[in-house]
C-alpha cells in the first residue's frame, strides 16, 4: 500500500509545484513586486525529525513559499510566503502533502 501512496504524493505534488510556478510567473509578468508576504508558522504533525526536514525541503521548492527556521522540539515551521492571500490554500495543501508524506514513509 505503501507504494500507491508514494505515487499519489508524487503526482500531487509534481502537480502542486506546476501550478504554484504558473501563478508565480504569471505574477512576475504582471509586473508583482511580492510586496504582500507574510510569515506563518506551520504546526507539522510528523514525529520523526528526518520526515520534518523532508517537509521543510518539500516547502521550499514549492514556488511562493520558503521554509526558514524549524523550532527546538521540531514540531513548527516557520514559512515566508510570497502572498498573503495563499495562506489557507498553502496550510490545505501543505496538510495534504504532510498526510500523504506520512502515509507514503
Amino acid at each position: 500500500m505503501k507504494p500507491l501512496y508514494f505515487l499519489y504524493f508524487f503526482i500531487y505534488y509534481g502537480f502542486k509545484v506546476a501550478e504554484s510556478g504558473l501563478a508565480i510567473a504569471l505574477q512576475v509578468v504582471r509586473g508583482s513586486r511580492g510586496e504582500d508576504g507574510m510569515l506563518i508558522e506551520y504546526q507539522s504533525t510528523l514525529k520523526k525529525g528526518w520526515r520534518v526536514v523532508l517537509l521543510f525541503n518539500l516547502i521550499s521548492m514549492t514556488p511562493g513559499s520558503m521554509s526558514i527556521d524549524i523550532n527546538q522540539e521540531g514540531n513548527t515551521i516557520l514559512v515566508h510566503l510570497l502572498n498573503r492571500s495563499d495562506h489557507k490554500d498553502f496550510l490545505k495543501v501543505t496538510g495534504k502533502i504532510e498526510t500523504l508524506l506520512s502515509k507514503a514513509l
